[in-house]
C-alpha cells in the first residue's frame, strides 16, 4: 500500500485579493444639502407607491411604504448630520470658522496627530477620522443631536429657532425638542418593532397626513442647519 503524504504544507500568504481604500470624498456645502434633498426625493416618490395600494384596496401594503418612510426619512436626517459635520470640522480645523469650546476639546488619537505633523499642509488626515468616526454614531436623539450641533459650530437652539418658529425662543426650543424626540422614537418603534407594543403587540396606525408631517419637520431641521452653516461659511 502506497503511502500518503500528510505533512503540512506551509501557509501561502499575501494572497487575499486586495480591495482599493476610497478615500472619502469632501463634498461642498450646497453639495451635502442636493445629497439630502435627491434622497427625500426619492422617499416621496413612494407616495405614489402607497397611494396606488391603496386604491386596490391593499391597506396593510400601503401602510408598510409609509412606515419605511418614515424610517428611511430620519435615515436621511442622520446622515446629513454626517456629512455637515465633517464639513464644519475642517472648516473650523482650517481657521476659516470660529472653533467652538467643543472642538477644543475634541480627543483625537495620537497615531493621528502623527499624521497631521507629516501632512503638514494637508488636511486629508482630519477629514478621513472623522469620516470613520463619525460612521459608528447616530445623531437622531435629542441630545446627541444638540451636543453634536454644538460641536460642530451650529448651535442646537438657534436651529430649533429658525426650524420651528414660535412666540419666542423658548418656546421653539422646547417645541424642536419634543419633535426630535417624536420623529426619533416612532422610528425606533417601526424599525425594531414593526409599529407594535411591547405591552399588547397591537400595531400603531399611521396614516399619509402623518408621514407627509414626519418629513416635512425633517425638512425644516435640516433647512435650518444649513442655513446657519452657509450664513456662518460667508
Amino acid at each position: 500500500m502506497a503511502s500518503r503524504e500528510i505533512s503540512l504544507a506551509p501557509r501561502v500568504e499575501n494572497t487575499r485579493d486586495a480591495h482599493p481604500v476610497l478615500t472619502p470624498i469632501q463634498f461642498s456645502l450646497s453639495e451635502i444639502k442636493q445629497h439630502f434633498t435627491e434622497s427625500m426625493g426619492e422617499v416621496k416618490a413612494q407616495f405614489t407607491v402607497a397611494d396606488k395600494l391603496n386604491a386596490d384596496g391593499n391597506e396593510s401594503a400601503c401602510k408598510m411604504v409609509w412606515r419605511s418612510q418614515v424610517v428611511l426619512a430620519e435615515g436621511l436626517l442622520d446622515f446629513y448630520i454626517h456629512e455637515i459635520s465633517k464639513y464644519c470640522l475642517v472648516r473650523m480645523f482650517s481657521g476659516t470658522w470660529p472653533k467652538t469650546e467643543k472642538y477644543k476639546i475634541f480627543q483625537i488619537p495620537m497615531e493621528k496627530v502623527e499624521s497631521a505633523i507629516a501632512a503638514l499642509e494637508s488636511n486629508d488626515w482630519l477629514f478621513e477620522y472623522l469620516n470613520k468616526r463619525f460612521s459608528r454614531d447616530v445623531f437622531l436623539s435629542c441630545e446627541s443631536m444638540r451636543d453634536q450641533l454644538n460641536l460642530i459650530g451650529i448651535p442646537f437652539n438657534k436651529a430649533m429657532e429658525k426650524a420651528f418658529p414660535s412666540g419666542n425662543a423658548q418656546e421653539s426650543i422646547r417645541i424642536g425638542k419634543e419633535t426630535i424626540a417624536m420623529l426619533f422614537q416612532r422610528r425606533n418603534e417601526i424599525a425594531h418593532q414593526n409599529d407594535r407594543s411591547h405591552a399588547s403587540a397591537e400595531q400603531t396606525d399611521i396614516t399619509k397626513d402623518f408621514v407627509e408631517d414626519y418629513i416635512s419637520k425633517i425638512e425644516s431641521i435640516v433647512n435650518a442647519i444649513q442655513e446657519i452653516a452657509e450664513e456662518t461659511d460667508t
